[in-house]
């Protein structure tokens, strides 16, 4: 009997507005501040930009709706559920912020500005393919419990913690919707009474609320219809080689921040098998790079990823529909300009509520699948992202005050109790020394001492040429160095601990160094 795969489940239109707001609310985000903040010419973000986003997006999410039906059809499965796809929120800020924006205020050059940042994106992409190569010596070196306490760390962080600042700063507009999600999605409340989909209740209760108190009003609607107009993305294949030669000095960023990028694919990939879908690993990080490449040839500097979620879209029933839907979504507002308009019917606060809602999902899901045990490993990956976005607080708000954190002198942070080198040191490099950190504790935790002095070393290592710890990548800076040594010395004691424990007759898990798989 030939297999049919239904695609459309009872939560794709949740899933579908979930995802797209998710990624949209960044994109409408990355619009003001290139057009306001960077003072960056609409011609070349609305014009240029946007166009490719949306052309990139929606060939990246009918790639994830092939592979969601392909493993459906192949397994006979009709719960497959399809991975989440968008643009990264680190890549993004960190491209706005530590590429596009510098560049543009150094020179007054929107275009410089954009040509090395899609020439970021091309690098960053040649990272993600070659990420695709390694990620199953990642799985299999790297504890799960670290791999999956990272990511669920960063998810909680980036989607439920940034989520509820904004609906709590505008409370009357989506604190409402927030509690129908807590009720219904996290309370798994007795939905007999009415088959409308929570999320759908929430973003129309917040949508309803803002224009009957007037946050959202006729005349701003009326106006967003100045920006519709039909752009078709170019191709800028000689402003990236152009790029290429100025783009040096920017690659101790891109470098750090794609390798976050794929750890993140890797993560996502790795949520969705514990969920029951287990995709080709390398055949979808490699797309998740050919989908960078091909966006920054068409004007797209932003590098794409698969995002977290995948577990909370399949507990609420979603499949593949909700890769379409928001597919076909990112097309026609990237071609068309419509940008402004969707943001002016519905309040981007109340759709943050279902993001909250997948970050905690995310977390749950992971502790729900790991040995109590190693809740401790997820709880040390939390405090380095924490301490990342507790960064990108400071320095948003010194900007707003009109200066820069590095103009203001350490003492007159410490003067109001603020540790701002401690904040600064576990700020940078955050995902990969949480992710490290979270490993050497996981084999601590097994009894495994040779392999957490490994981690030790290549924390050390990652120290010593700037990767984490500092703000750029450079040979022995001052607190790399410092931090490198005490790394060696924290994997020299755990080599001791090794040797005199077996030289005692202690019982330890066997630790043959030969267990730990080469990259063949």
């Amino acid at each position: 009997m030939k297999f049919k795969y239904k695609w459309w489940g009872k939560g794709d239109l949740d899933a579908a507005f979930g995802l797209f707001f998710d990624g949209f609310s960044k994109i409408l985000t990355a619009t003001g501040i290139m057009i306001y903040a960077f003072g960056m010419p609409a011609s070349i973000v609305i014009g240029k930009i946007l166009p490719a986003i949306g052309v990139v997006n929606f060939l990246g999410n009918l790639w994830y709706f092939y592979e969601a039906k392909n493993l459906a059809e192949k397994e006979r499965r009709q719960d497959v559920t399809s991975q989440p796809f968008g643009i990264g929120a680190s890549q993004l800020t960190g491209w706005l912020y530590l590429i596009m924006g510098p560049i543009y205020w150094h020179s007054g050059d929107a275009m410089l500005a954009y040509r090395i940042a899609l020439s970021a994106a091309f690098i960053g992409s040649l990272v993600e393919i070659a990420g695709a190569f390694c990620g199953r010596w990642i799985i299999r070196v790297i504890p799960h419990s670290a791999l999956m306490g990272n990511m669920a760390s960063a998810a909680i962080v980036w989607l439920s913690f940034v989520g509820m600042a904004f609906v709590f700063d505008k409370p009357i507009y989506a604190v409402l919707p927030l509690f129908i999600i807590i009720v219904d999605y996290l309370g798994k409340a007795d939905k007999r009474f009415t088959k409308i989909p929570s999320g759908i209740i929430a973003i129309g209760i917040g949508a309803v609320i803002s224009w009957t108190s007037g946050y959202l009003t006729l005349d701003n609607l009326v106006s967003s219809f100045s920006q519709v107009g039909f752009n078709l993305p170019q191709t800028f294949f000689g402003e990236i080689v152009a790029g290429l030669k100025s783009i040096v000095p920017y690659l101790p960023i891109i470098i750090p921040l794609q390798i976050n990028n794929f750890l993140t694919t890797l993560q996502g990939l790795e949520s969705a098998k514990e969920a029951g879908d287990d995709y080709p690993q390398r055949q979808s990080m490699i797309m998740d790079g050919v989908s960078t490449m091909i966006g920054s040839f068409l004007g797209n500097p932003f590098p794409t990823t698969v995002y977290f979620g995948h577990p909370s879209w399949k507990e609420i029933g979603a499949r593949a529909g909700y890769s379409v839907v928001v597919a076909f979504a990112y097309l026609i507002i990237g071609l068309s300009g419509l940008t402004g308009i969707v943001m002016a019917i519905i309040p981007h606060e109340a759709v943050m509520v279902l993001l909250i809602f997948v970050g905690i999902s995310v977390a749950t899901s992971t502790l729900q699948n790991m040995d109590k045990k190693y809740f401790t490993v997820v709880l040390l990956s939390l405090i380095p992202i924490v301490f990342q976005y507790i960064q990108v607080l400071i320095d948003s708000a010194v900007q707003a005050a009109g200066t820069t954190t590095a103009q203001i002198a350490t003492e007159k942070f410490a003067e109001y109790s603020v540790p701002i080198k401690g904040i600064q040191i576990l700020s940078y490099g955050a995902f990969l020394s949480s992710l490290l950190m979270a490993a050497l504790l996981a084999y601590v935790i097994d009894k495994k001492y040779s392999h957490a002095g490994i981690c030790a070393i290549v924390l050390a290592v990652c120290s010593l040429v700037g990767i984490i710890h500092c703000e750029s990548i450079s040979l022995f800076p001052k607190d790399g160095v410092i931090l490198g040594v005490i790394y060696m010395i924290v994997a020299l004691t755990l080599f001791s601990k090794k040797y005199l424990l077996e030289k005692q007759g202690g019982k330890v898990l066997s630790e043959d160094m030969s267990s730990i798989p080469n990259l063949n």
